[in-house]
């Protein structure tokens, strides 16, 4: 079993791998704080785990905690995506 403080410190060590097995823990509490710290990290591996507990998840405030980390994780792709192939601006001239 995962605890709170466990999700802070895969959030700090960008833990991805962690955070997606505790969307799977028996508390509520957890689940909603892992899914919160991948929205916040916006790892591409989180999306599809986020989008299956948006709607599965017996808990709504854990539903919704991955509702809101899923779409900034899809935001941040979609911006990722935006700026492939944009050209960097040429340095000022002198």
């Amino acid at each position: 079993m995962t605890d709170r403080d466990d999700v802070d410190r895969m959030r700090d060590e960008r833990d991805v791998e962690g955070l997606i097995r505790a969307l799977g823990d028996d508390d509520e509490f957890v689940r909603a704080e892992a899914a919160l710290s991948l929205g916040a990290i916006a790892d591409p591996a989180a999306k599809e785990p986020l989008d299956r507990l948006r709607s599965e998840d017996a808990s709504a405030s854990v539903r919704e905690a991955a509702e809101t980390a899923y779409r900034w994780v899809a935001g941040r792709l979609a911006e990722v995506e935006a700026t492939k192939g944009t050209p960097t601006s040429p340095p000022p001239q002198r």
